[in-house]
């Protein structure tokens, strides 16, 4: 048995101290791959913290791992692509935020227009359709609580909920840019 397999043995078995160790030997080298891959070393930072929490957290399964050190370097890209993920998602929220505020600061009534792009979107629904947004989205009424008042099934309710907002997002898109839809529909 080599000393890495009884180190995951260890590790598996619940001992603290040989998951230091683990942790000892591979975290500056995690931590130097992720770097390479996120330039960020705040993220690469966190990545190699969630891997080994990760880790500890799954520990029973690591004695089903045969090649230890390429099963971590697999985790770790992943991780670090899901970082990466967060990141861009991140840049573009923040990005999007400073769009807003431009708007409402350049024009005070900004978001009344992107308001009232919402309304003319809405009453481009069908009057089923309406029905159900407005009882969901304004009146914060269930699926089932829709369905019962205006006498169809839940599935359908649900059917007319996706294609009015899907109606809508399009219509937005159309009328004012697509970055404010969420901003929008977290306001409604």
């Amino acid at each position: 048995m080599t000393a890495e397999r009884a180190l995951l043995q260890e590790v598996a078995a619940g001992n603290e101290a040989a998951f230091a160790t683990l942790v000892k030997q591979y975290a500056s080298l995690l931590y130097t791959y992720i770097l390479k891959l996120t330039r960020d070393e705040a993220a690469a930072e966190d990545v190699v913290q969630e891997i080994f929490t990760q880790l500890w957290l799954t520990r029973e399964t690591l004695l089903e791992v045969r090649h230890f050190r390429a099963f971590l370097f697999v985790i770790s890209r992943n991780h670090a692509l899901k970082a990466l993920k967060r990141i861009d998602q991140e840049y573009t929220h923040r990005e999007e935020w400073g769009r807003l505020n431009t708007i409402t600061e350049e024009q005070p009534d900004g978001i009344e227009f992107y308001l009232g792009l919402v309304e003319q979107a809405i009453m481009q629904l069908s009057p089923q359709q309406k029905k159900v947004w407005i009882l969901s989205r304004r009146q914060g009424l269930k699926y089932n609580e829709i369905a019962q008042e205006m006498n169809i099934s839940r599935e359908t309710v649900k059917k007319y909920l996706q294609h009015a907002t899907a109606s809508i997002v399009s219509y937005l898109k159309s009328h004012g840019g697509a970055w404010i839809i969420a901003y929008l529909f977290s306001r409604l």
